[in-house]
């Protein structure tokens, strides 16, 4: 196992964003880069969360794995979240996207980084923003999707308020007849027919749901990136791809992977793992989207699934074999 040396580091562009660099202290004097875009909320640089606490460490353990196989590692603060500046409601997906974009200049120009050996790693809607930056930048190197392969923002949205209606249906008691009343297919769409319209009609940052402020910007971008517009953004990537998405996952339907497999590229790897969660953790309980916090915060200390630790290690020591020399 390498011994790792942390840098703190800062992004300066129309806000700062801030960050962790993980190097092996090895005798190599540059070494590949592996960016960790995280998913959606306020997940910090390590995967950590204030409201609600949940303290899991995802991104930390991630990227340390990744550097003690011989990989530099970035991880940040997304803008407006931890130590990195920007407000939450004024972020639109565009400029995550562009923020991406500035942590690999950001590597191509530090010396201990093979500048064209950087790959993305993203994770949940990480995926959507590292296949948007795979368009727009040259030379990246390889894309990992973890858990949000191919497919936009609205259709995991749906998923999981299917998974909501099939629980609501299998619950037993009192609860259950209480929750098939008041939480019905009917009443999803039109919640669903009601945020679309708002947002249509929208061109401010933010708009106002049930008394509730909703980043506004962040959703009508992401939902103008279709999944189809996606799939091809994967096809025409000039890198090798392993999309991974576990079975226990319920915020990403482990079937879309087959958008994955049916991609016309020799150099895609694809896997489902079985009892992975969407933290990608091992998990083998029922899936429940009513219960994930409890789920997830019972699991906040426990390691990486080890099959994902043994795929990630294969796929990299197969597509970079570069990295020991």
């Amino acid at each position: 196992m390498l011994s790792i040396k942390e840098e703190l580091f800062s992004v300066e562009k129309d806000i700062t964003l801030r960050g962790t660099l993980a190097i092996p202290q090895s005798d190599q004097e540059r070494f590949p880069a592996i960016i960790l875009i995280n998913g959606s909320g306020s997940a910090d640089r390590d995967g950590n969360m204030k409201k609600p606490k949940l303290i899991t460490n995802l991104y930390k353990e991630l990227a340390h794995f990744l550097t003690n196989l011989g990989f530099l590692t970035l991880r940040y603060d997304k803008r407006s979240v931890g130590e990195s500046e920007g407000d939450p409601f004024s972020s639109g997906m565009e400029d995550l996207v562009t923020d991406v974009k500035s942590m690999v200049t950001f590597l191509k120009q530090h010396p201990k980084v093979k500048e064209k050996d950087i790959i993305l790693l993203g994770h949940s809607e990480g995926c959507i923003l590292a296949t948007k930056v795979s368009e727009e930048v040259e030379e990246i190197a390889g894309l990992i999707l973890l858990g949000g392969a191919g497919t936009n923002l609205a259709e995991p949205m749906n998923y999981q308020n299917q998974l909501i209606l099939e629980e609501i249906q299998r619950m037993k008691g009192l609860k259950g007849k209480l929750l098939r009343r008041l939480v019905t297919k009917e009443k999803i769409n039109k919640q669903i027919e009601q945020l679309n319209k708002k947002l249509e009609q929208s061109s401010g940052d933010f708009i106002r749901m049930s008394f509730k402020k909703m980043p506004a910007k962040w959703f009508r971008e992401h939902f103008a990136y279709k999944s189809e517009q996606i799939v091809k953004a994967l096809e025409r990537a000039n890198c090798p791809i392993l999309a991974i998405t576990g079975d226990k996952d319920v915020q990403m339907d482990v079937v879309e992977l087959s958008r994955m497999q049916q991609l016309d590229k020799n150099d895609v790897t694809v896997v489902a793992i079985k009892n992975m969660d969407h933290m990608l953790k091992e998990y083998k309980g029922e899936k429940s989207v009513l219960n994930i916090m409890k789920q997830y915060k019972k699991q906040a200390t426990d390691p990486i699934h080890s099959q994902l630790k043994g795929e990630l290690s294969t796929w990299l020591q197969d597509n970079y074999l570069h990295v020991n020399e």
